[in-house]
């Protein structure tokens, strides 16, 4: 029964078209800002009382962003998940799954929790995850890795924002002083 099941998902990750899984990362992206809450009024407060980075983007360019990496990161894992002789599988699909808990804790580690240091480690790790991820699909898969480079790119520069915003506020989370005045 289990093995059915498993080939079941692999036929039906198969014949999702690329209309399908942009629809998907739509859907996971929306998911994964339901953890920071629904009370944006309540977001943007916290965000606009935040010192942030002088090169930081606008705020309204996240969600496109992380639609575009959830997108390609979907496109990865079908091919990965459906691939049957795919070389380093179990670690791929290891730091999918670590990315995705990222992703998914983000928003309630920052907009609820407030904490900038946890939001900042978070970051970091993704940007890790992501590297990682890259590295190991351009050894077995040049399409697989370019699957990563979005999501690469966006955190390397994402830990930088992160980053600074962890040594120029406080932590309400953590109850500590900002590091850098």
């Amino acid at each position: 029964m289990e093995q059915y099941t498993i080939s079941r998902a692999k036929t039906i990750a198969n014949k999702l078209k690329w209309w399908q899984i942009a629809l998907l990362s739509v859907a996971v992206s929306f998911l994964g800002k339901l953890a920071g809450g629904s009370d944006t009024d309540q977001q943007k407060i916290y965000t606009n009382k935040l010192k942030q980075a002088p090169w930081a983007p606008p705020a309204w360019l996240f969600a496109p962003a992380w639609t575009i990496n959830n997108f390609f990161l979907l496109l990865g894992l079908r091919k990965i998940y459906t691939d049957p002789n795919m070389p380093e599988k179990k670690k791929l699909l290891l730091l999918q799954a670590m990315i995705w808990v990222v992703f998914f804790s983000f928003n309630y580690v920052y907009f609820r929790k407030k904490s900038t240091v946890l939001a900042a480690i978070w970051t970091i790790s993704d940007a890790v995850f992501a590297t990682a991820s890259l590295m190991i699909a351009n050894k077995v898969d040049k399409k697989v890795s370019m699957t990563y480079l979005p999501l690469t790119a966006w955190t390397l520069f994402a830990s930088t924002l992160a980053g600074y915003q962890a040594l120029k506020n406080p932590d309400e989370a953590l109850g500590t002083p900002a590091l850098l005045k």
